[in-house]
């Protein structure tokens, strides 16, 4: 009986964690990484990709490839890789990386996991492209590229510069979140301003108006600290995007015009800045 119970007690334990990791896959997602952080993992990539090259390159002199045309053919894929990379490091020093960068790098990368697929080389030059690898999927997640390694090849020809916007250094969001702090007080002073002139005044619509702000601001120290301490995730952008937008929704009922609707909208172009700098997905309900 005692065995029983320490078993249904095992299993139980085993579903709870189960459950507790399920969730966290769900809900979890990495936290923006600082630009010493992506700085280090370039830098990392650089250095694996040095120790793969010299473990393939003994490899390929104790395979069947030696000397062939297929030696040849991954010999210019990972000079490609190596030379896509560093054009990353130099757009990412000068703040000038963009998605389009990575995928150059992923899409040179794809060209020697499709050779290191078909050839049985020696294990070590298989450990080095498979922790290479590794870091590469970090950098993916870093720039919000979705990348799967079992599609085509891609040729070796440089890409063509990106209309896509900069990744966003850590001073550039800084300066957003000081954009919206401030002018969130400034929308709050002009509508109190034209509420105080209005039907509203006085009544439930305008203490609902009054809480919806308070909730925005709430969420806008909530993110800052959280950036501050690099902890900010998506879900935090969003958390203020959907309170901004119970904000939109009244401003788009009630007309209450002048200074208000010029603050609110400056105040949205900084949230639009915001959401593209986490890679939110967002549309306001209203053009």
């Amino acid at each position: 009986m005692r065995y029983t119970a320490l078993y249904l007690l095992t299993v139980a334990f085993m579903c709870l964690a189960a459950a507790s990791q399920l969730h966290a896959q769900v809900v979890g997602q990495p936290y923006r990484l600082s630009d010493k952080e992506v700085g280090r993992m370039i830098k990392q990539i650089e250095d694996q990709t040095r120790t793969f090259r010299k473990s393939l390159d003994n490899a390929l002199d104790h395979s069947r490839v030696n000397g062939s045309r297929r030696e040849d053919d991954i010999n210019a894929f990972v000079k490609a890789f190596e030379e896509q990379t560093k054009r990353l490091h130099d757009h990412f020093d000068h703040h000038k990386s963009v998605a389009a960068d990575v995928q150059a790098v992923l899409d040179r990368a794809a060209g020697i996991d499709s050779f290191m697929a078909r050839q049985r080389l020696r294990e070590r030059a298989e450990n080095d492209w498979f922790t290479l690898r590794g870091s590469l999927d970090e950098l993916a997640r870093a720039y919000s590229v979705e990348w799967r390694w079992n599609g085509p090849v891609t040729s070796v020809e440089p890409v063509n510069e990106s209309p896509l916007p900069y990744r966003l250094n850590d001073k550039d969001v800084e300066q957003i979140l000081h954009r919206i702090e401030d002018q969130s007080h400034r929308f709050k002073s002009s509508l109190d301003s034209a509420l105080d002139k209005s039907r509203l005044n006085g009544t439930r619509r305008e203490d609902d108006i009054n809480e919806f702000i308070k909730q925005f601001d709430n969420e806008v120290k909530r993110l800052h600290d959280r950036f501050s301490d690099h902890k900010s995730v998506a879900a935090d952008v969003q958390l203020v995007l959907d309170s901004a937008a119970r904000i939109d929704d009244f401003m788009a009922r009630r007309q209450v015009g002048g200074r208000a609707e010029d603050d609110w909208s400056r105040l949205k172009a900084n949230l639009d800045e915001l959401s593209q700098a986490y890679s939110v997905d967002w549309r306001w309900r209203r053009s």
